[in-house]
């Protein structure tokens, strides 16, 4: 602003000089003559004479009208210093987190006139922090004044007072608009992926992840995790095994063969007494494991738990897995776990002892334990339920030892 001023006086200047220059000649040789008659008053003057005159009379007005503001000026710029000096102060205790004396000095720098948005949304920061709904309601009302409630800032910073005192559902409200007026503003995608994971709406979250990449917010690798998480969470939520379809049915094809979500699908399944829901997509996802030695461990040890009607079926596809890969301790388990339910203790402990030696792990250990205790073998499984408890304590397990007579027979082969 001075600088223009600077620019428009310069200009003023320089076309004063050059009217001089051109009227300075012209009124040497005739400066003119000026009469004023006012009743019996008379007043003779030349052109030249009169223009000083009046230029004489502007300067000295001028001056004494400045020098009358002096005063009024000073107040009004020691006023203004302490309100930023206030609002200073305030900031700072605001960021040391001294919230009563953040308060008290905001109130000051507002309450003298000054009318700083920032001010009252600090204010009212500062008042949400000391559990006084009341008034940062009231700091939010003035704030509010100045630019009207649909104010960008004014309802973002309520947004996000609400979401830090635990209101996120309210705080949703405000900030699907405030996401409609600016879908890209970084403060309210943020605010908004944290109020929907609050208020578990995973779905919205899943919708929301393509704006949050779009946004920089995060990067292309963490999307996807994103994505994963929250349709694995969503399936977990489903309340019955018709939603559960409904919401695997609404994901996208890459993202249904994704093994976080598989195996959330598959527990939930579980969960519901529905494991066959779960079957088609624990089978996929196993299959497209390329390495056949790789098999993911989690998804096998869900695809063991069946029902009777299906266990069968069961057995047999993981025997063709293993055919791929004959020494994966968890497709042995896999297979050890299916015979054991399915009551063929020997098939079982044939699998869950190889499972032992290749992987050990305190489920393998308490289903052998379950076999050789129903084949009266109590100090074998005793073994085996203590190896249990040793893995899970982060310890190593003792040798197994079984006698000769208590080896297991291999599969009888059918008549």
């Amino acid at each position: 602003m001075r600088r223009v001023l600077w620019i428009v006086l310069g200009i003023a200047l320089i076309a004063a000089l050059a009217a001089g220059a051109w009227l300075g000649p012209r009124l040497a040789g005739d400066p003119g003559y000026v009469l004023i008659e006012f009743g019996s008053w008379r007043l003779q003057m030349s052109l030249l004479v009169l223009l000083a005159g009046v230029l004489l009379t502007w300067l000295a007005t001028s001056a004494i009208v400045a020098f009358l503001r002096l005063p009024g000026r000073a107040v009004r710029r020691a006023k203004r210093a302490r309100e930023r000096r206030d609002l200073d102060r305030g900031l700072l205790a605001l960021s040391e987190g001294d919230w009563p004396a953040a308060e008290r000095a905001l109130e000051r720098a507002m309450r003298s006139g000054g009318s700083l948005t920032a001010g009252y949304l600090a204010a009212a920061r500062a008042a949400q922090e000391q559990a006084a709904s009341g008034r940062r309601d009231e700091y939010l009302a003035l704030a509010d004044k100045r630019f009207g409630k649909r104010h960008f800032a004014t309802v973002l910073a309520r947004a996000r007072l609400l979401v830090g005192e635990g209101e996120s559902g309210q705080a949703i409200e405000l900030l699907e608009g405030l996401h409609l007026k600016r879908p890209a503003h970084h403060g309210v995608l943020k605010l908004l992926l944290r109020s929907y994971q609050d208020c578990g709406r995973w779905r919205d979250v899943r919708m929301l992840i393509p704006s949050l990449e779009k946004a920089g917010i995060v990067a292309p690798e963490r999307a996807a995790e994103l994505a994963s998480l929250a349709a694995a969470r969503e399936l977990e939520a489903a309340a019955d095994p018709r939603a559960l379809q409904k919401v695997h049915k609404s994901l996208k094809r890459f993202a249904r063969n994704n093994a976080e979500i598989v195996a959330a699908l598959a527990r939930r399944a579980l969960e519901l007494d529905r494991p066959d829901i779960a079957e088609p997509s624990l089978r996929s996802a196993i299959e497209g494991q390329g390495d056949a030695d790789a098999f993911d461990s989690r998804l096998l040890e869900l695809y063991a738990e069946s029902d009777p009607n299906d266990r069968a079926a069961r057995i047999r596809q993981c025997e063709q897995w293993l055919e791929r890969a004959p020494e994966s301790g968890a497709l042995h388990f896999t297979l050890g776990k299916l015979h054991l339910d399915a009551r063929h203790d020997d098939q079982a402990r044939e699998h869950l002892q190889v499972a032992v030696r290749s992987s050990p792990n305190p489920s393998a250990y308490a289903a052998l334990a379950q076999v050789l205790d129903r084949a009266g073998m109590l100090e074998s499984a005793t073994q085996c339920y203590r190896n249990a408890l040793r893995l899970e304590q982060g310890r190593a397990p003792e040798p197994l030892a079984i006698p000769a007579a208590e080896s297991p027979r291999p599969p009888e082969s059918p008549d």
